[in-house]
């Protein structure tokens, strides 16, 4: 690990610096794929499959061309694809840019338009001809299972596209010694809806290809457009402008993003296509979808000895990249949660049915893993008549346990798990009883709880072969003395910018209005995977560490050179070098710069000019496949937190509304505190959304979600006061200390406002909240089924 050099100046990490990009996002100067506008740029709209499951007989554009479209191909004409399937441990999908013999879902792309403008384009592709023949629907990954289920992809034999069974003798010997309790808890399906939708524009010139498009990760697009288009990674260039909102459903590589360059290519013109919102609810990827069934071997004082079961995931059609399973294998590491549970086996179904396919969102498995075991430990406590609270005291690993290595082989270096846990159940309390003291006689308020630690930095490797962990970073003096920092992570919303800015002038000891961040374009940002999985300070942090130790070194030799001091005399101030104790000896870095850039005459003998360094950085301990033993430890450490809500039902209507939030929050050193409040506000909001409002139903394979009318987003006035605190157990083996916190806040939502809204209907006999969404209708379902 890179131990930045001392400083005499005040740490900027931790301070409350305002970020540096809202100025240009405020004032309406960002630049979104909408916005890119070139020279004799033509549209492009999709033709897409109204029927679920279907064979496709024939594709017809001739009308569509002779109403003067410049170009239109259906997915049997289209020289593209299929899109590599690269894992290989999971069945092969081979699907392509454009359907050609079978639609899986409805809103599968089966033809695409191009004409001078998007109105045109629309036109043009209602006059497509598209002969499919239905088939029979699998809606539900219960019915995909039926002996009798159609067959997605009858070479399968089945509808399985991913199925782990393990085994593990301790937890069958725990099961036989203790008692068995279980229970099945089903996260609905539903999804990022981002403020911004997706949306491709490309360029052909001079054997080039240029795409701008709305992603998390701009290399990753990079080398799957080179796989599938046949063009050397160098010959194409791909640039993220502004993002707005990612949340892991940018994260996965759509057909548009393929087809829109390959018709630049085709036509020698820039193409642009832009994703309307209905599309994007059915085309985009969905999420959750996941029902966990989960068994505890119980001592007599309620901790659990062993953990088995099952999850089993909705994938949808399963034609995505990188794969949409990940989130069933990660829901099953999270499902020790920070207890000390010693023993698990948890079989994985990922399932394919004719729905949109699914991938990942923020929180990825981790969320439907939390929900599983913290009721799941709320049902022990209730059977065994054992405080859940108190059952989980029992449970919560200590600063003594630390390290600590979980059942899922997740390995804990540093934490404040109980001591998290016990400031959320003080502020629960309190904000229960001040609700209670202004509630109207006869309310029914509750309170709940949800405790997780949150793989931060995951490898890629596991879903798409070809990524594993690292991400790079370029450091650059100008003459001035100014920094330009040029990162692989990806900024859509979360302040990256101000992030890198602050780490860099943090290591150079430089003030950070000196530093320029250049990200999200692969011909001026160095090789990077982007960012997921709270990942981004993490590895940008360590990738600059390691540049800024290397100019450092160099810096120190030219300023102690210059000082006519000894290196070891030499110490960083604010600004540049000094010899130690004596403040008025001080080279700044701007005549550092400017010698080894300019005056390269006055470098010391054997220094070679220049001041910019490249390095990689990958975080230690990351392992990429599962140990003999099933363990793997997949993430770089682990961030810990405990979530209460206090919730108010009205059992009349059903309506769940959430009166009180908060956050217990421990992401190691906290280089913003700012940032770190607005990503756990941020996840909180959304997650509130997904239990109480958001939903993605389906009935005979038709999606019936496809606008903002039916599928309800909150706003202002459901979004609570959210309270956060943050404790600091800073990562022992990253630089900085720092852990990640993009996907925290999203976690906790699930599981404690179930057990808010059980606690707040105890009165009315309702136990067992095991499903989400808590939607009026299923609230007042509990009520009447309790009462009858």
């Amino acid at each position: 690990m890179v131990r930045p050099m001392q400083s005499t100046r005040p740490t900027l990490l931790g301070a409350r610096i305002p970020r540096i990009e809202d100025d240009r996002l405020l004032t309406g100067r960002a630049r979104y794929v909408a916005d890119v506008v070139l020279p004799g740029m033509v549209e492009a709209a999709f033709v897409r499959s109204e029927l679920p499951h279907a064979e496709i007989h024939r594709v017809d554009v001739s009308a569509a061309l002779e109403a003067g479209a410049h170009a239109a191909y259906g997915g049997p004409d289209l020289p593209v694809g299929p899109v590599p399937d690269l894992v290989p441990w999971v069945r092969p999908v081979q699907h392509f840019p454009l359907a050609r013999d079978r639609v899986r879902y409805v809103g599968c792309p089966l033809a695409v338009v191009v004409a001078d403008d998007r109105y045109l384009a629309e036109d043009a592709a209602e006059l497509v001809e598209v002969d499919l023949r239905p088939l029979p629907v699998v809606e539900t990954a219960e019915a995909a299972l039926a002996d009798d289920a159609p067959l997605l992809y009858p070479e399968w034999g089945d509808n399985r596209l991913l199925s782990i069974t393990p085994e593990n003798a301790a937890v069958d010997a725990a099961f036989d010694r203790f008692r068995t309790i279980s229970g099945t808890y089903t996260t609905h399906r539903y999804a990022a809806a981002p403020l911004e939708p997706r949306g491709v524009v490309a360029e052909y010139r001079d054997d080039r290809l240029t795409v701008w498009t709305s992603t998390q990760a701009a290399h990753l697009v990079r080398t799957m457009l080179a796989d599938v288009l046949g063009l050397a990674e160098r010959d194409v260039r791909v640039i993220t402008p502004d993002v707005g909102g990612g949340f892991g459903q940018k994260n996965v590589i759509y057909p548009e993003e393929y087809l829109v360059p390959w018709l630049a290519m085709r036509l020698r013109r820039p193409v642009r296509w832009i994703e309307d919102r209905h599309e994007h609810l059915f085309t985009s990827s969905h999420a959750r979808d996941m029902s966990i069934e989960l068994s505890a071997a119980v001592r007599d004082d309620g901790t659990i000895a062993a953990l088995r079961g099952r999850v089993r995931a909705d994938l949808g059609s399963g034609e995505t990249f990188p794969g949409g399973y990940g989130p069933a294998v990660v829901a099953v590491s999270s499902l020790c949660g920070p207890y000390r549970i010693p023993h698990l086996c948890v079989a994985v179904e990922g399932v394919v049915t004719n729905k949109t396919p699914t991938n990942g969102y923020r929180g990825y498995g981790m969320p439907e893993g939390t929900f599983a075991i913290e009721r799941l430990v709320d049902k022990i406590g209730r059977e065994l008549g054992i405080d859940p609270l108190d059952l989980r005291r029992r449970m919560i690993i200590g600063p003594e346990d630390l390290p600590y290595e979980t059942a899922a082989g997740a390995r804990l270096d540093s934490g404040s798990h109980r001591e998290a846990f016990e400031r959320a159940v003080e502020l629960g309390e309190q904000m229960l009883a001040e609700e209670r003291e202004r509630a109207e006689p006869g309310a029914h308020l509750g309170v709940g709880y949800a405790t997780y630690i949150e793989g931060v930095a995951a490898s890629a490797f596991p879903v798409t072969a070809i990524r594993s962990g690292q991400d790079s970073a370029d450091v650059r003096f100008d003459t001035d003395g100014g920094v330009t920092v040029a990162v692989g992570i990806s900024a859509m919303g979360q302040g990256a910018h101000t992030a890198v800015a602050t780490l860099a002038a943090e290591a150079l000891a430089i003030p950070i209005d000196q530093v320029r961040v250049v990200m999200g374009d692969t011909d001026t940002a160095p090789f990077g995977l982007g960012s997921f999985a709270s990942r981004s300070v993490l590895v940008a942090g360590g990738a600059v560490a390691e540049a800024a130790e290397v100019l450092r070194r160099k810096g120190i030799r030219i300023a102690a050179h210059l000082l006519e001091a000894a290196p070891e005399d030499l110490e960083l101030a604010d600004g540049g070098f000094q010899v130690r104790g004596s403040p008025g000896s001080t080279v700044p870095w701007a005549q550092i710069a400017r010698v080894a850039l300019t005056r390269t005459f006055d470098l010391p003998p054997g220094t070679a000019p220049g001041l910019d360094a490249r390095a990689s950085y990958e975080p230690p301990g990351i392992e990429y496949a599962p140990r003999p033993d099933g363990k793997m430890n997949a993430s770089a450490n682990y961030t810990n937190s405990t979530h209460t809500a206090v919730v108010e039902v009205d059992p009349g209507t059903g309506v769940v509304r959430v009166r009180r939030y908060a956050a217990v929050h421990d992401c190691g050193r906290v280089i913003n505190p700012m940032t770190v409040a607005g990503q756990i506000h941020g996840g909180v909001a959304q997650g509130i959304g997904g239990v109480l409002h958001e939903q993605l139903p389906y009935e005979d394979g038709q999606p019936l979600a496809t606008t903002f009318t039916d599928y309800v987003l909150p706003t202002a006035c459901e979004i609570p006061d959210i309270t956060t605190e943050e404790l600091c157990s800073p990562a022992p083996e990253i630089p900085f200390g720092v852990k990640g916190a993009g996907e925290a806040g999203i976690i906790g939502p699930p599981a404690a406002i179930a057990r808010a809204v059980e606690h707040a209907l105890e009165p009315l006999g309702v136990t067992d909240v095991d499903a989400t969404p808590l939607t009026p209708p299923v609230v007042r379902r509990l009520i009447e089924e309790a009462r009858s």
